[in-house]
């Protein structure tokens, strides 16, 4: 009693020479035999591998990993914030979630499990539902991103930080968009010398 063995490439083809291994139950050290030989010239007419290359990226496409960030990709990812100063924020009455979002370079879903967790922040909602924020939702958005990516705290803990300290935080986030400001400043006077 013969049994033939048919390897499939990866697109369905099959291959041309089937091997023709006997039962087990006939000849043991024959069959083992035989599959060894057979692993060996698979092994030798091994399919060439398929490159595993990240596709190119467009602007916006990232990829990401599921699951939490660490701390180190946090970190790098401080100095790439896009938001812009109170000034220009009121030029515009509302911004859509999805803007909000690339300006702190996290995703929407993010934006909304924050809106879940600090009862504070409380977007516009239009009929369909599309959450839109106001100048000040932007600068509280700023305060929970500095608690949460800066300075490490939990969610519980920058709630009860927001809740105790108002007012210190509010002269944080003053005092830390300042530096910002005279970091930009220096920044550009060093590139123009």
């Amino acid at each position: 009693m013969a049994k033939h063995l048919h390897q499939l490439d990866l697109f369905g083809a099959e291959i041309a020479n089937p091997v023709t291994i006997k039962a087990p139950k006939e000849n043991l050290k024959v069959y083992k035999a035989q599959v060894e030989t057979h692993k060996q010239e698979l092994k030798e007419d091994a399919l060439p591998t398929v490159s595993r290359a990240p596709m190119s990226l467009t602007k916006h496409a990232q990829v990401h990993k599921r699951g939490r960030k660490s701390f180190a990709s946090m970190d790098a990812e401080i100095n790439n914030l896009q938001v812009p100063t109170a000034d220009e924020l009121v030029k515009k009455l509302y911004y859509p979630i999805g803007e909000v979002a690339i300006w702190f370079n996290v995703n929407t879903s993010l934006i909304r499990y924050w809106e879940k967790e600090f009862k504070q922040l409380q977007p516009r909602k239009t009929r369909k539902g599309d959450r839109l924020f106001r100048a000040q939702d932007i600068e509280f958005l700023k305060q929970i991103y500095y608690l949460l990516r800066e300075k490490k705290y939990s969610i519980e803990g920058a709630k009860n930080y927001l809740k105790n300290n108002k007012e210190k935080a509010d002269k944080d986030i003053s005092l830390l968009n300042s530096l910002k400001d005279i970091k930009t400043f220096l920044i550009s006077l060093k590139a123009s010398l």
